[in-house]
Parts: C-alpha cells; sequence; structure tokens
C-alpha cells in the first residue's frame, strides 16, 4: 500500500498583475502532471536542479500547498479533500527533515525541549514522552548529554542527527528529507547518509529524498524520479536510470558527475 501517491498533480501559485485599480491573479504552474506512488517502506529519490519543481513537491507532499488540479493521498488519505484541521493531523504524522540545519532549529530552545515539542499532540504521560526522546537519540547516535545544549552548542552533523531525531520520535512510516545533505561539509555527508540507511534497515520507514545530487540518490534511493520544469522526464529503478536514460536532460545529469567524479576527488561525487 502506498503511503504517499501522486495523481496527476497541477499545482503552482498565484501571482498579482495590474495596476492598483484592477489587481489580478493567475496561476503560476510549477508542477504539471505529476503522478508518482511511494510504497511502504520504499525508497525514493526525487532528483532535479533549481527550479525544477522539488521545493512544490515537498508542499504539496506536507499539506501546505493546495494542488490547483489532481489527488495527493497520504497513508491512502486524500488530504486536500480534508477539512484543514483534519488534514493537519494526517500530514503531522509524516516526517520531515528540512535543508538547513542551521536554520531549523530554534537557537534558543535546548535540544530536549526541541524533540518533546512533536509530542506535545500525542497526550503522552512525561515519562513516555521521555523515553521517545531516549529512543530517538539512540537511533541517531547521539548521547544523553546533548539535550542539555542548545543548537549553537552543536556542530552542522549533530544538528543534522537532532532534525532527524526529531522528524522521528512520533515513529512516522514516511519521513521526507529535503537536501539532507546539501549543507554539509563532505566528510559529514557520508556519515549522515550511512546513518539515513541505519535507520531505513532497522525500522524499514518508507523515504523520500529530494535532491539535486545523483551521488546522494544513489546511496539513498531504490527508485529516482527526475523532474525538469515540473515534469517527470524519467522515472525508475536507479540502476535502469542510470544504465539506460531515455530523456537529454536525464543523459546531462548522468554526464557532468561522470566529468566531476573523474575530474577532482570529491567524497560526495561517485561513478554510477
Amino acid at each position: 500500500m502506498p503511503v504517499l501517491e501522486f495523481i496527476d498533480v497541477v499545482a503552482g501559485y498565484k501571482i498579482a498583475i495590474g495596476g492598483l485599480r484592477l489587481l489580478l491573479k493567475r496561476p503560476l504552474i510549477v508542477l504539471n502532471g505529476v503522478s508518482f506512488s511511494v510504497p511502504e517502506g520504499h525508497r525514493l529519490a526525487v532528483v532535479g536542479e533549481s527550479g525544477s519543481g522539488k521545493t512544490t513537491l515537498v508542499k504539496v507532499a506536507l499539506g501546505l500547498l493546495k494542488p490547483f488540479r489532481g489527488e495527493v493521498l497520504v497513508y491512502s488519505t486524500p488530504i486536500y479533500k480534508l477539512p484543514w484541521k483534519d488534514r493537519v493531523k494526517v500530514v503531522k504524522t509524516i516526517g520531515y527533515v528540512p535543508q538547513d540545519p542551521y536554520k531549523a532549529l530554534n537557537p534558543l530552545l535546548k535540544v530536549e525541549r526541541a524533540l518533546l515539542e512533536p509530542l506535545e499532540t500525542l497526550n503522552l504521560s512525561e515519562k513516555e514522552a521521555k523515553e521517545r526522546v531516549l529512543e530517538a537519540l539512540e537511533l541517531v547516535k547521539l548521547p544523553k548529554s546533548i539535550l542539555e545544549k542548545t543548537p549553537g552548542d552543536l556542530s552542522g552533523g549533530m544538528r543534522q542527527r537532532v532534525l532527524i531525531a526529531r522528524a522521528l520520535i512520533h515513529r512516522p512510516r514516511l519521513l521526507i528529507l529535503d537536501e539532507p545533505t546539501s549543507a554539509l561539509d563532505v566528510s559529514i555527508q557520508a556519515q549522515i547518509i550511512n546513518l539515513l540507511n541505519e535507520i531505513h534497515s532497522k525500522l524499514k520507514i518508507a523515504m523520500v529524498t529530494v535532491t539535486h545530487d545523483l551521488s546522494v540518490a544513489q546511496y539513498l534511493a531504490d527508485d529516482i524520479l527526475v523532474l525538469k520544469n515540473g515534469r517527470i522526464v524519467e522515472k525508475g529503478s536507479f540502476e535502469e536510470v542510470i544504465s539506460s536514460p531515455r530523456s537529454e536532460y536525464t543523459r546531462t545529469l548522468i554526464a557532468s558527475y561522470y566529468k566531476l567524479f573523474f575530474g577532482e576527488s570529491n567524497m560526495g561525487e561517485v561513478a554510477f
């Protein structure tokens, strides 16, 4: 059963046109006819350059941007047919790791408070909530002592682990990762990728990784979906897409990564 499904989704924004006397809005299409599904426990990477529609796709999946057309199902529930409060209840069951670990955590809150916040709607006892916090820390391999620290005391890699722990603390069936390594040093990127793979192996959680980096997709996905100008130009298993790309755009992406790999040495870049 899919945990996330897009059915012919057309989405974007309404932009103002006209002067003060005539203020109209016209749609700006960012995603156009996007369809895919993520089965339980599966890993999908959404790959594309800046402006391809990746961020809009994440907003739609998280219930933050209603499509102009099409359906979005989370755990088989068409979330945009629900009243707002019910939609929020469903999408809060999705684990989400935002792109920038330096901006995503409140600098004034200790780590313990940041981890407890997502549990407030679950009506857990204090003991149960603290057990969830310790469980999440164990998953991301952070010591208990980190709970008394603030984000300013942490490295980028540790902040990212806290964000992953926060996304997992309510035991979701789906985890959405927005460029999970792009803000990190190359030496830390491999550690986070290995951690995410260990978490997937242990929890069998479905994962959607949004990235511009094919090397990240290689390690964090079973299937990849390539976006260009809001449309899917390639979809399939990683091996199939890399070995037999159908679109010129995908061939260009692959060629650029071959060139990078055989050029300057970089741990974050690999051959396919």
